[in-house]
């Protein structure tokens, strides 16, 4: 304890008043002196004592304990050290400074942490906030280590004076070398086919090298090109399918990297299609076509073209053409110079009757390879010798009727391929599923046989065709169902599924791989024709790889968890298949720049009276501590300063009044009067 004295005052009056009473005794010995007044200073000592008077001063007797000093030490933990390799050099680094310290008599030592987030480091706010509850006479100073990428270096560095000296300690070479890519635009999303532009830039420390660069799209690389370092450069890509699309833009390793993950940005791109054109020929009138017309005609993505064959050629009946309010079937038209417009061609219970010619139908074939579908619904004739099957289709198509009909009531049923399959897994109650009357047999040489109908005969069949894809439907009877015929069933869904899986949409894929953050981490979906599948390959933004199993949940649908731990884009591989997941911002901040560089807090430190030391990639170059007096110097080559501030804590104290206050006015008014009779003599 220290024994001390003071001079103190307990006014008699409230402070507004005494400020106001100040103000006007200012005016008015100002107005006196002015006017020249004779007894200035007795008017001034008169004034000064009433004052006085009021203020009632007192001696004051207090014991005070000194106070430590704080000294803070915010060490950087953030994604760009962990990336970079130097976070656990941070962390000794730290370690070894806080011992120091606390090594020095009357200093305490506060540690905290700063970590990256989507907006980068902040290091200026974390400081403000462990100091707010010191008063500021007590606050030593401030060691910050960093590998100094800081997003919140102070706007006006001297504010932060009163905080005592700051001093960044760089963990990391500045003059290490780091390749990076950074987006420049990037489109969130676009048209299925059509071009997307993306622009970027290669940051490198060599002007104008040349460096390649790769673009995939969900794992698949769909671009590479040579761009220059340093300049803006622009790709143009398109999105392969509906939904999200995950675009990577990765450039080449550099001959100096601290590491890769700054090497690649991504996005996620949506992708729409243009509506879809979907042409629909119903060779004779029957209950099915409207079916088939309201389901397409209730999406609005699709553009249905629907034509029947009303009065087929053979047809007879000696009506005069100009009588007749039939549309000729545009053959030329639709099979020849608009063919490749449409994505889907079904044919509902066609036969041949002269209508299409021959090379009609190789087109359509062509058109399937290419990309396109194909939908066949048959009625009785396809057993015979009019069926499409019998025309140049038939080099695509997984099944071949046997030449007889089924007119015995039958439950359609899922196969053992089908209830795996999502055209059809998940239906609701294939038990209760109303019966069909009607069945052209068939049998299998390829495809998927999905749904199999009397005897187990085949009823479904899908099968892919080069780059498109065909089903067979062996009966035209779905409308059954919609007409509630024996309890009814899913038509709808099933249709819808159908034709969207010949669509190739990307959740009717049979082999797929889905990757989504979830509330506990990330949640990895595989669907798949097989009886099991293998564990799935997760890789971490960092690069790290570990495997995650998967639990059924139903039929070819398996799912598992695992935590996410790093922000950035996650990548999940099952074989060929490749899945994105993005855990907080795609580009993080963090991972822009992981370069050491002491320029950015350097007027923090310089305003502060403090000092920027680079302590190597490991750390290890660290300064030594010495106090200084509040004020002095606190920077050398191999040392920086702590404040000593010399605050204490009252812990008692005593007041003794310096005489009483109406004496000190008294002795005031006596002047006044004096100066008063001075200037009248």
């Amino acid at each position: 304890m220290i024994g001390a004295w003071r001079i103190g005052f307990d006014p008699a009056l409230p402070s507004a008043a005494l400020i106001a009473l100040g103000v006007l005794a200012a005016a008015s010995f100002g107005f006196y002196l002015w006017r020249r007044g004779g007894a200035p200073i007795l008017r001034g000592l008169g004034i000064a004592f009433v004052f006085l008077g009021l203020m009632q001063p007192q001696w004051v007797s207090e014991t005070r304990e000194p106070a430590e000093d704080i000294a803070l030490i915010v060490v950087d933990q953030s994604e760009s050290l962990g990336l970079a390799g130097r976070r656990d050099a941070a962390r000794a680094a730290a370690d070894a400074m806080a011992a120091a310290m606390a090594r020095e008599p009357g200093l305490e030592v506060r540690l905290r942490e700063t970590r990256g987030g989507a907006d980068g480091t902040m290091i200026t706010s974390v400081i403000e906030d462990a100091l707010s509850d010191v008063a500021r006479d007590r606050i030593g100073g401030v060691v910050v280590i960093t590998d100094g990428q800081a997003a919140d270096p102070p706007d006006e560095p001297g504010r932060l004076r009163e905080l005592g000296p700051a001093h960044i300690l760089i963990v990391g070479d500045p003059n290490r070398g780091d390749r990076r890519l950074e987006l420049v635009s990037a489109p969130t999303f676009g048209i299925v086919g059509e071009p997307m532009r993306i622009t970027a830039r290669v940051i490198d420390e060599g002007n104008n090298v040349s460096v390649r660069v790769r673009v995939s799209i969900d794992g698949v690389r769909v671009r590479e090109t040579v761009v220059r370092a340093n300049q803006e450069f622009s790709v143009d890509v398109q999105l392969p399918q509906r939904g999200r699309n995950m675009v990577v833009v990765e450039a080449d390793e550099g001959p100096r990297e601290i590491t890769l993950a700054n090497n690649r940005a991504a996005f996620a791109a949506n992708g729409v299609r243009d509506r879809l054109r979907v042409l629909l020929i119903t060779g004779e009138p029957h209950q099915g076509a409207r079916v088939w017309r309201n389901l397409l005609k209730s999406d609005p993505a699709v553009d249905l073209v629907h034509f029947s064959i009303l009065r087929p050629p053979d047809k007879q009946d000696f009506t005069p053409l100009s009588e007749l309010a039939l549309i000729p079937f545009p053959t030329e038209e639709l099979f020849e110079r608009r063919l490749n417009e449409f994505d889907l061609i079904i044919f509902d219970r066609y036969r041949q009757r002269g209508i299409l010619q021959a090379y009609y139908f190789a087109s359509i074939a062509r058109r399937v390879e290419q990309g396109g579908a194909l939908l066949i619904t048959a009625g009785e004739a396809e057993a015979g010798l009019d069926g499409i099957h019998r025309t140049a289709l038939a080099g695509i198509l997984p099944a071949q009727p046997t030449g007889a009909v089924t007119t015995t009531p039958y439950r359609p049923a899922p196969t053992a391929l089908g209830r795996r399959h999502p055209v059809v897994r998940g239906l609701p109650s294939p038990e209760r599923w109303g019966r069909w009357t009607m069945q052209v047999q068939a049998q299998a040489s390829g495809g998927q046989t999905v749904l199999q109908g009397a005897n187990g005969a085949p009823l479904l069949v899908l099968d892919r065709a080069g780059q498109g894809r065909v089903a067979q439907l062996w009966s035209d009877q779905p409308w059954l169902w919609a007409r509630g015929y024996d309890g009814g069933g899913p038509h709808g869904e099933l249709l819808r599924r159908l034709a969207h899986w010949l669509m190739q949409e990307p959740e009717l894929e049979d082999e797929r791989l889905t990757l989504e953050p979830g509330p506990r981490g990330l949640e990895i979906e595989r669907s798949t024709l097989a009886a099991a599948v293998g564990d799935i390959e997760l890789i971490a933004p960092s690069g790290e790889r570990s495997t995650v199993a998967l639990g059924e949940n139903a039929p070819g649908l398996f799912s598992g968890e695992a935590p996410a731990s790093e922000q950035g884009l996650y990548e999940a591989r099952s074989g060929n298949l490749r899945a994105f997941a993005a855990v907080g911002p795609l580009n993080p901040r963090e991972a822009a720049a992981l370069a050491a560089n002491p320029d950015i807090l350097r007027p923090f430190a310089n305003a502060t009276g403090g000092s920027v030391v680079l302590t190597g990639e490991d750390g290890r170059r660290l300064p030594e501590i010495r106090r200084v007096d509040r004020g002095a110097n606190a920077r050398g080559n191999d040392w920086i300063g702590i404040e000593r501030n010399g605050a204490y804590v009252v812990r008692a104290a005593r007041a003794s009044p310096l005489g009483p206050g109406w004496l000190w006015a008294l002795i005031g008014m006596a002047l006044l009067m004096l100066g008063w009779r001075r200037e009248s003599a």
